[in-house]
This record gives C-alpha cells, structure tokens and sequence, in this order.
C-alpha cells in the first residue's frame, strides 16, 4: 500500500513538472512581428514575410505600425495618434509583441492580405483582434473590413461613425475541417472614400481545438500541390515525353 501510494506521488510530481505541450499558431506571422515598421505614402510596398499583397492602392498601402508610437504614417504611426498594446482576451498563442498590421488607404478596393495554410481534418480556433483609432472614426467616408481565416468567414463589417473607437475586441470562431487540404485566409478591406476610416489588426491565429465547431468548412479546398503531388506530376510529364519521341514517324502517301 505505502509503495503504491510513493508510486503515486512520484508519478504526480513528475506529471507537474512535465512543461505543456506548445500550442503552434498555423497563420504565419500572424502579429506582423516579422515585418518592416513604416511606410511611405507613395513608396515601394511593405515587407509583409509570410503574407501576400495584392490590390495594393497607389497611396496609403496597409503598412505596419509600433504599439505607442505618436509618430507619422512614414515612420510607423497611425498619423500621430498612440495605439496602446492589444489587451483583448484572445486565444492566440502569439505574444502580443510590439506591432500590429494597418489598413488605412482611402481608396482600397479589396486591397487583400491573404496566405495558404495546409490543414489536416480536425477543429481549429480561428480568430484576431481589432482596433479603430479615434482619428479614423472622425473621417466622413466609411469602409469594410472582411476577415477569413482558413477558409472561414470570421467577421465581414462596416466601420461607421458609431463604431467604437479605441478599444481592442476580438472576435473568433471554430471551423470543422472534414477535407485535408490548403485553405486561405484573407484579410480584405474596402474604403468609400477620401478620407475613410482605418482599422489596425493583430494576432491572426488558427490553432487546433476540441472545442465544438461553430462553422463546418465545405469540403473543397485549394489547388496547390503537395511536394510528392509535384513529384508525381513531373513524372508523368517525363513519361509522356519519353513515349512522343519513342513514337513511330507517320508515313507519308506519294
């Protein structure tokens, strides 16, 4: 009995000094910590690693900007105005960090951040979290946030006058995923004109749950090759090839 109950302790103890298992956030770069800070109005486009831009307007691109950072719009502010660290109660398994990602063009039409993530069939969290600065809100024109995180709609929404400003929120949802494959996610922003209202975005996450799914994701997914699909499709080329030039000539009739 005394050398169970010891067997037991041991085994409590060594389970409490086990570390959790890493919860892994498949949105690479999701809090654009590995981006450049700044911009220019009319420069070339960010460094955004791991995320593709496209529909990029001439001026006012989405651009990366420090937390308490009273500086211009070219040196990594949101026009002077201090955006506090993201405080929402998040799910993200990223540290909130010192950056945040800016969409602030006055004349973006589906100006897109977007990136493929491959996924086996499960539960994922998606999610993120939002800000509108107050200098924003005060601009006359409205604009439209649209955020799809692998493949599902989290939150497609009108930024007007009586929006809030100058609050974190975050906003999440789980997706069921019943077709292992590559899913999108699209961060898209529409503005109705100069000047229009901005929204700052941070901790884009997707990571795995048990959590009961909320959304159920068609079975349809990306078509972008796997390596061994590559490989495979490559092959088949070569075979065709090899058989054109084994191929006997048609003769000719006099």
């Amino acid at each position: 009995m005394r050398t169970n109950i010891l067997l037991a302790a041991a085994a409590a103890a060594l389970l409490a000094a086990t570390p959790a298992l890493a919860v892994t956030n498949l949105i690479k770069n999701g809090s654009f910590e590995n981006s450049t800070l700044g911009g220019s109005q009319f420069g070339a486009p960010p460094v955004l690693p791991d995320w593709t831009l496209t529909n990029r307007p001439a001026s006012y691109a989405g651009i990366v900007i420090g937390y308490n950072n009273t500086r211009s719009y070219a040196a990594g502010g949101a026009f002077n105005e201090n955006v506090f660290a993201d405080n929402s109660v998040s799910q993200s398994p990223d540290a909130v960090g010192s950056r945040a990602g800016y969409f602030v063009s006055d004349v973006a039409t589906n100006e897109t951040l977007s990136q493929l993530t491959y996924l086996s069939v499960g539960n994922y969290r998606v999610g993120f979290s939002s800000f509108l600065t107050q200098n924003g809100i005060r601009n006359r024109n409205n604009s439209r946030i649209a955020v799809t995180i692998l493949s599902t709609l989290v939150t497609a929404t009108n930024i007007t006058a009586a929006s809030t400003a100058r609050t974190w929120t975050h906003q999440s949802a789980v997706a069921n995923i019943s077709k292992a494959g590559w899913y999108n996610t699209n961060l898209v922003f529409n503005s109705g004109g100069n000047p229009a209202k901005d929204i700052v975005i941070d901790r884009v996450y997707a990571i795995r749950t048990t959590d009961a799914a909320t959304v159920f994701v068609p079975q349809t997914t990306l078509s972008v090759p796997e390596p061994t699909s590559w490989a495979m499709m490559l092959a088949g080329f070569g075979l065709i090839g090899l058989g054109m030039r084994r191929r006997p000539p048609t003769a000719v009739a006099a």
